[in-house]
């Protein structure tokens, strides 16, 4: 006789609402580290200054770049859309930014590392 009940709307469990703030806020301390790690890298080209008319290993210097930037970046972009499938799965996708912050630590660290190796010939 009456109307029928309205159908109560689909809450999200609590897990999935502080796993999607958690994500979103790692991946904005991630951006923010990514972002200060290609700043670092625009200095990177004074590693040079020793060199004088002899000469450097510049590809060493390439390398770096290509590790810390190109790689670097790649890594965030790739976890990132990894994260929003995820998320639209309704997976977890909090791992992603920190695994993604620990990748980027080791591309930084060898990109450090091949820097180290930029002296004159």
């Amino acid at each position: 006789m009456g109307s029928p009940a309205p159908h109560a709307p689909n809450r999200w469990p609590a897990w999935r609402i502080v796993d999607l703030v958690v994500t979103i806020a790692l991946f904005a301390v991630y951006a923010f580290g990514v972002v200060a790690l290609l700043y670092i890298s625009l200095f990177w080209a004074m590693a040079t200054d020793s060199c004088g008319s002899t000469g450097c290993d510049y590809g060493k210097l390439q390398n770096a770049y290509f590790l810390s930037d190109i790689c670097g970046v790649l890594v965030y972009v790739v976890s990132l859309v990894v994260a929003i499938v995820l998320l639209v799965l309704r997976r977890p996708a909090f791992w992603l930014p920190i695994l993604g912050a620990v990748i980027q630590a080791a591309l930084f660290a060898a990109a450090l590392g091949q820097l180290a190796g930029v002296s004159p010939n």
